[in-house]
């Protein structure tokens, strides 16, 4: 009984790292967006990620411009 706990906690914890690293490469901050963004600034948030070499870009309820595909 003890071994399947143990297995049940490794595997959780592997899961956990697993999509914890594939998370951190989705969205990175914009390097070269100032100011708030807003929903209405999605279109420029989302041109000055692609200048910045990134897929695509979105803001975020926290008022700040993510680049997706860093």
């Amino acid at each position: 009984m003890m071994q399947i706990k143990f297995l049940f906690a490794l595997c959780a914890v592997l899961m956990l790292v697993v999509l914890g690293a594939d998370e951190s490469f989705a969205d990175c901050l914009s390097g070269k967006f100032r100011g708030s963004c807003y929903v209405w600034h999605k279109k420029k948030c989302r041109e000055i990620c692609q200048r910045e070499g990134r897929t695509g870009g979105h803001c975020s309820p926290s008022l700040k411009c993510w680049c997706e595909g860093c």
